[in-house]
């Protein structure tokens, strides 16, 4: 588990097993050992793993679920007119990816309300057997 949080937060990161290895203060080769689930590391190794990924030691251990990357972003509220007004001053190829990603949270929103009311049509189903079995 914990091998396959490294690689993972390797991967999100963006940089090579090498990278993390010198950034860290271990050679290449005792890092892969850590990806490939071969050798497990000291607290001290872990501590700075987690400090390089930004997750804590709980995480990288399995006994927490992963942060979430917006917890310590503060949202300020903007009323119609600034928005309007923000998105406006951004440039074009600026434009579509911010479209393109409110498509997307759309999107994904939608796929959490289906799966919601599958959840909830199934219990409403279990229930009305229930019911139609007491009958």
């Amino acid at each position: 588990m914990f091998h396959e949080k490294i690689k993972e937060l390797r991967k999100q990161k963006g940089v090579t097993g090498e990278f993390v290895a010198t950034s860290v203060g271990l050679s290449e080769s005792a890092y892969r050992n850590y990806e490939r689930g071969v050798r497990e590391p000291n607290f001290e190794i872990l501590s700075k793993l987690a400090d390089f990924y930004g997750v804590t030691t709980d995480y990288l251990l399995g006994r927490e679920p992963a942060p979430d990357p917006l917890a310590g972003i503060h949202f300020k509220t903007v009323d119609n007119d600034e928005f309007v007004r923000l998105y406006s001053e951004l440039p074009e190829q600026v434009k579509q990816i911010f479209v393109d990603t409110m498509a997307k949270l759309a999107q994904a929103q939608e796929q959490e309300k289906k799966k919601h009311s599958v959840r909830t049509g199934d219990l409403i189903d279990d229930e009305q057997a229930e019911e139609t079995d007491a009958i």
